[in-house]
């Protein structure tokens, strides 16, 4: 589908896929003008003519109708730009896309806006640290305004991306997310992404039938939202449907081309249905496009690793950990980068350092039965995963579904119990 675009209606009214934009009569005056002399510069006497009537305008009240329009446009990419002395001009793509949650999450005072655009941009980061920041803030937001049901949805989706760190314990979280949800309902059916929310806990907590649901219920309201495209995306990955969510993600990506996070999630569903050579592409693109960020130079290195490994990566993966505060992934990453060249005793040695010597969770004592695989010590990958079943561990299931497990899962005894256990009878053959 089309992503929604922002147009004027015959009589100049400013809409969003074609429904009027929810603004005040003087903001929507101001964004008709903007929109219609877009790219041209709209000098102040052109607005105190064509909004206010000829009645007196003060700067102050321009820039503050300019101001809350700057808020509303953000969600559709565009921005208004001060032209010293002379007045105001549209600049960004039009027609553009217009991410429904964050042009209603825009209507708030200034500081709730920042807060929750904070917290969403530090969860988009999915690094444990990111994450649980976003959780603390956006808990407190929600204490200091319990009606902006906004950050009730990035709550939800914080929480679901924390239970798939192993951050937090499964149970207690998927509730607590559920309940902030339901509160959200209550106050306002019509908030974008509290379908999809739910479905992303209910996939944490292994009840899939009931996320397939949610997830169904988010796409009805929600297929031009990239946020909701990738949450259903995980679903069909969690649910071994690689090539449907491969689908999902190359739409999603049309509508946010620029977003790492999906292309990391493309690459991965890429490798799962066994296009390894596209995978590599999308990584590495994803590397190209974000220069810096340590989480995707990692993750094209994983990949890398797993569907061309060869010794020249190998010092690469070593410079990931020479930072003064190494994150506990970039460990996994070099680890299964040794095991997949053949290192099999730094591998180890990596590994024992970390599983017996650090403070690694459960969830995140999952990520090492990848290398421990690779190197043939198969039980020892097996209880680490045996382990995550017992204590409830959301992130297990996509560990499972791990390509680089997909060679010895189903073989082993105990694999083979915890795909049925996790996934149900369809997942238990060899």
């Amino acid at each position: 589908m089309p992503p929604a675009a922002l147009t004027l209606d015959d009589a100049g009214f400013p809409l969003a896929d074609g429904r009027p934009l929810d603004l005040a009569p003087k903001e929507r005056a101001v964004l008709a003008l903007l929109l219609q002399r877009r790219p041209a510069v709209v000098s102040k006497e052109e607005f105190a003519a064509a909004v206010w009537a000829g009645l007196a305008m003060s700067d102050e009240s321009l820039a503050r109708s300019i101001s809350r329009l700057r808020r509303t446009l953000a969600g559709f990419g565009l921005t208004i730009e001060s032209v010293y002395g002379t007045g105001y001009r549209l600049d960004g793509e039009v027609p553009a896309l217009a991410p429904s949650r964050l042009v209603g999450a825009t209507h708030a005072q200034p500081a709730t806006v920042d807060a929750y655009l904070h917290a969403r941009q530090l969860a988009a980061q999915r690094t444990p640290a990111a994450v649980g920041r976003a959780i603390e803030l956006l808990r407190a937001l929600i204490e200091r305004e319990p009606g902006y049901t906004p950050a009730r949805v990035a709550l939800a989706e914080s929480l679901a991306a924390a239970i798939g760190w192993g951050q937090l314990p499964t149970d207690p979280s998927v509730e607590e997310g559920l309940r902030v949800l339901d509160e959200g309902k209550r106050l306002d059916a019509a908030t974008p992404g509290l379908a999809g929310a739910r479905g992303a806990l209910l996939d944490m907590a292994w009840r899939f039938d009931e996320a397939a649901l949610a997830h169904a219920d988010a796409l009805r309201d929600g297929a031009n939202d990239p946020d909701t495209l990738l949450v259903y995306a995980r679903h069909l990955l969690l649910t071994g449907q690689p090539a449907a969510a491969v689908e999902q993600l190359r739409a999603a990506l049309r509508l946010s081309p620029h977003t790492p996070l999906l292309r990391m999630t493309l690459s991965r569903a890429l490798v799962q249905a066994g296009r390894g050579a596209d995978a590599l592409a999308e990584a590495r693109a994803s590397v190209t496009e974000h220069p810096g960020q340590l989480l995707l130079v990692a993750f094209e290195l994983a990949i890398r690793a797993m569907v061309a490994p060869s010794p020249d990566i190998e010092g690469a993966a070593w410079r990931l950990s020479e930072g003064p505060d190494t994150p506990p992934f970039v460990w996994t990453v070099l680890s299964f980068v040794l095991a997949q060249i053949g290192r099999r005793e730094a591998a180890l040695d990596i590994i024992e350092a970390t599983l017996i010597c650090s403070r690694t969770t459960t969830g995140e004592a999952t990520l090492y039965a990848a290398p421990l695989a690779a190197i043939g010590e198969l039980d020892r990958a097996a209880a680490l995963l045996q382990r995550a079943y017992d204590e409830r561990c959301g992130m297990l299931a996509m560990v499972l579904r791990d390509p680089a497990h997909a060679g010895w899962l189903r073989g082993h005894p105990v694999g083979r119990q915890l795909l049925h256990d996790v996934f149900g009878a369809g997942d238990s053959g060899g």
